[in-house]
Parts: C-alpha cells; structure tokens; sequence
C-alpha cells in the first residue's frame, strides 16, 4: 500500500525520469554559459569556477553521499519490513544534514579570506565568489536528505522535479547578477553568477519539502504498518547512514580536491611556458567550463542510471539474489555503453564546431575533442560504483577513483609545460576513468559475476558510433554552403547523428529487442519491429551461409 501511495518506479522508469531532468539541467547549464561566457570571456569564466570548486568540496564532504546512503538503507529496510526504521532512517539523517550544513556554510564563508592569503585560490578575483556561494551548502545538505528518502522509495519525480526547478532558477538568477553587477568590474560580475546558485537551492529544498509533507500520511501509514516490535537506535541508524555516505563522499571529495588540483597546477604550469597568468585563466575556463559542459551532458543517462541502481541492487543483495544483482549490473554497462559510445563519437568529430554553436569559442574545442572518450569510461565507471553503492561496498569504487586520480594528476603535471598544453588536462580525465572503470569493472565481476558480451556491448554499438561520427562530419561539411552558417550546418550534423546511429547499431546489431522491450511508451512497439528485423537477419544469414 505504501509502494503505490508513494508511486514507486522500476528501475528504468526511474532511470528515464532522471535522465530527462538531468538532459534537461545539463543543457541549462551549458546553456546560460553562452550569455555568461560571452559577458565574462574565458578569464571571467575561470574566476566564476574556482568557487564552484570550493563549493562542491565543501558540500561534498557534509552531505553528498547522504542520498545514496538514506536510498540504500531505505530500500533495505522496507523490502525487511520495517517501515518504522526506514522512516527514521530518513529523520535521523535530516538531523544531521541540517547540523552540518549549517557548519559548512559558515565554515566556507568565513574561511575564504584565509583560502585566499594562502594561495589555495590561485586567483585572488575569486573572494567574493566564495562569500556569495557558500550558504548553497546549507539548502543542498537539507535536499539531499529529502531526494534520499524519495530515492529509497524509488520514487524519482520528486527528486527530477526539484532539480529541474533548481536549474532553471539558477539559470536565470546566475545570468541576472552576472549582468547586474559587469559594471563593478569582472570580478563582481563574477560573484554575482556565483550567488546565482543560491535561489536555486532554496527553491530545490522547499520543492522537496512540499513533496514530503504532500506525502507525508502515506510515510506514517507506512509506518504504522510496521508490526515487527523492532526499533533501531538513531545512534546506530547514524552510523550506518555514515558508513555508506563518508565512502561516496570521500569520491566526492576527491573529485573535488582534483577539481581545485587541476585549477592552481593548471594555471601554475602553464605560466612556466609562458603563458599570462589572465591567458592561462582563460585556457583553464575553456577547459573547465566549456568543454566539460558537453562531457556532463553527455554521462546524463549514465549518471541516472547508476543512481536509480542503487535501491533496486540493495532490495535484491538483501534479499540474497545474487544472480538478478548480476543480471542488473551487465544490462546497465550495456545500456551505459548504448548511451555513450555516440556521445564520444559525436564530440570528437565535432568538437570545434560544437564549442562555437554553444559559446562561440572554437578553441575550446581542442581540449574537448581529447576529452571525448572520457564519456564512455565515466559512464562505465557511474553504473559500476551505482552496483557496489547498492551492495553496501561503496568504499571499493572510490578506492578505484583514487588509482586514476593519481594518473591524471601526473599526467596534467608532466604535460601540461609541453605542446600538448590545455589537452593534457583533458587527456588525464580520460586516463582517470579509464582506470577506474576497468577496475570497477573487475570488482563488480568478483562480487555477482558481471558478464558483458564484447562483441555486442562494445564492438558493434562502437563501430555503428565510429561510422555515424564519419557521417556526421561530413553532414556538416556538405550542409556548409547549402545552409551558409556553420551554426546552421551543426545542428543539421547533430540531427543526422540522432538519426544515423541507431538505424547503424540496429543493422550491426548494436541495440537488441531486449534493449528496448522495457522502456515505457514506444518500446513494446519498437522492441516488436526491431525483433521481427533480428528474425528476418538471422533467416538471411543462415541462408547465406547455406
């Protein structure tokens, strides 16, 4: 009764509900980068992301791993029966979400002057930043407890719609203070884009809020359900909530820390090769904010996948099916892979002309273009680590993170003073997960024996992406003078990609019925026709081998 009172989802209606939302917030926010990047040029674009840096470590470390955390033990818990403790669960972690973000924001905001004096801001234009980002600690930790709970229930609207709103919001209010305040100078107007994200955050965490006491009778009838006599002490509630959170927070963290790593050793080393420090700014935001835009657009499906993953893994690992966990694990690489092979294909054959189309800076498609293949490792690597999250080893995939930190941390040093320059960076993104992809993929297979076929997952899915990549350059090359706009001419290439590459992967054998037969809509019908033509291939081939 509770499941239906609360709309629980399977795991690709929930996967499809996120990646909407999260299609959608990644495109707002390469988007509004356009009208940020035009009034703040790529110098005002890496002062602007230094203090998202510091932000996301901050907020990392108080409360990122809490969605995951209160969606496994949730989960967990109500597949055991216990409804009372899945609903503590969540009140325990509010608790401490509330405390800690408070900490934070405060810890943030008056610590910027001191992250500045340092020299841990490689930039000094970035202190006012810090200052208007920091109370977004505060409302993303108290969201962050509220999305687990929904999660845990495998209810995703809510968690879709908040971040939806929170986007949209940040959208136009990053763009607005930007605007307002260019008069005072780069680094205000810099600022101003920077406290852009503070009304997104209020409105996330009141939308979350109105969808938990909208809620809130079914989650008490739930409750009451709850005939077992057992209760869990909050105290040992926190400390499982912990114990699954501080792993994926420490990934987090370290991923942030990598993020500032990147920003002083990016902008140290190229100064060595005698760059200014305002032209190695401008090389580190066309990195950071440009080209890496198109790469977290391009994980959105991937990303929701992973993150759907983790309550369905949790309700089968507690009910001790090992094999189904298994089962789920192959079907998310693939489908992770279906996903990503077309998105690297397509930015690395259209790099420079899709950077200009999105910000008018061809240049920053040279460091997109070494970053391409990072899409289809990532996406290996966030389907993975969804898995291990579910099986309550969330340590192992951060432990596999940290390995290919270390690469590209020493790739980006080595390489940065050479003629590579900006595309060292990039190049040591792809190694990064390249290597924690392959390693998560080895500690997934010794847990519930992962299966992935090689020659369908990968090989055929990749040759239908190479071909639609050839394809796709040469649509814009002949559709140049037809249209007599290059901008014209990409969106044509990007709409011929859309076309060409699932036609390709059906025809190679790519993209199975099975693939599709689960997808809410059209996918009965298209998983019907798409098998029919399997059947009518199969019968050819073995005549011909006849």
């Amino acid at each position: 009764m509770a499941g239906r009172a609360l709309n629980k989802q399977t795991i690709i209606q929930g996967a499809l509900i996120l990646t909407l939302a999260s299609i959608l917030i990644r495109l707002l926010g390469a988007a509004y980068r356009i009208p940020l990047g035009r009034m703040l040029g790529d110098e005002g674009m890496g002062i602007y992301a230094v203090p998202n840096q510091f932000y996301l470590l901050f907020f990392t470390i108080s409360s990122a791993g809490i969605p995951v955390a209160v969606a496994r033990l949730v989960s967990e818990k109500m597949s055991a029966g216990l409804y009372r403790d899945a609903y503590r669960t969540f009140t325990v972690s509010f608790a401490a979400m509330f405390s800690a973000g408070i900490f934070f924001t405060l810890l943030l905001f008056f610590g910027a002057s001191w992250l500045v004096e340092t020299g841990l801001v490689a930039n000094p234009a970035s202190y006012h930043g810090l200052l208007a980002i920091a109370p977004v600690i505060f409302f993303s930790a108290v969201t962050a407890s509220l999305r687990g709970l929904f999660q845990g229930l495998q209810n995703m609207s809510p968690v879709a719609v908040s971040q939806v709103a929170d986007q949209v919001i940040l959208v136009a209010a990053t763009v607005l203070f930007s605007y307002l305040l260019l008069p005072g100078g780069l680094a205000l107007a810099a600022a101003g884009a920077n406290f852009g994200a503070v009304p997104g955050a209020v409105a996330a965490a009141a939308i979350m809020a109105f969808y938990y006491f909208r809620h809130r009778g079914a989650l008490i009838s739930m409750v009451r359900q709850d005939t077992s006599g057992y209760r869990e002490e909050a105290l040992s509630l926190l400390k499982k909530i912990l114990a699954v959170s501080v792993p994926i927070s420490f990934a987090g963290m370290a991923m942030a820390v990598t993020g500032i790593i990147d920003n002083k050793l990016i902008i140290d080393r190229l100064q060595l090769v005698g760059y200014s420090q305002q032209e190695a700014t401008a090389l580190y935001g066309q990195f950071n904010q440009f080209a890496m835009s198109f790469v977290n657009i391009s994980i959105a499906f991937a990303f929701s996948l992973g993150t759907s993953l983790v309550p369905s893994v949790a309700e089968f690992h507690g009910s001790g099916n090992r094999r189904q966990v298994g089962q789920q694990a192959s079907t998310a690489v693939r489908l992770s892979l279906l996903s990503t092979l077309p998105a690297a294909a397509g930015l690395y054959f259209l790099a420079p002309q899709l950077t200009d189309l999105m910000f008018a800076n061809a240049e920053a498609g040279i460091p997109l273009a070494a970053l391409a293949p990072a899409v289809i490792f990532w996406g290996v690597h966030l389907v993975l680590a969804g898995v291990m999250q579910g099986l309550g080893r969330a340590n192992i995939p951060v432990y596999n993170l940290l390995t290919g930190i270390a690469f590209k941390i020493g790739i980006t040093y080595f390489l940065t003073p050479t003629p590579i320059g900006i595309r060292a960076a990039a190049l040591g993104t792809v190694a990064m997960f390249a290597v924690s992809s392959a390693l998560n993929i080895i500690s997934v297979k010794r847990m519930v024996g992962l299966k992935i076929d090689f020659s369908s997952s990968v090989v055929r899915p990749g040759l239908a992406a190479l071909l639609m990549g050839m394809a796709v350059r040469e649509v814009q090359r002949l559709s140049l003078p037809l249209f007599g706009h290059d901008y014209l001419a990409t969106i044509a290439a990007m709409l011929a990609g859309a076309l060409i590459f699932p036609v390709l992967a059906a025809i190679l054998g790519g993209i199975r019925a099975d693939d599709l037969k689960n997808m809410p809509g059209i996918g009965s019908r298209a998983a019907a026709i798409l098998l029919a033509y399997e059947k009518r291939r199969d019968r050819f081939l073995g005549k011909t081998r006849n």
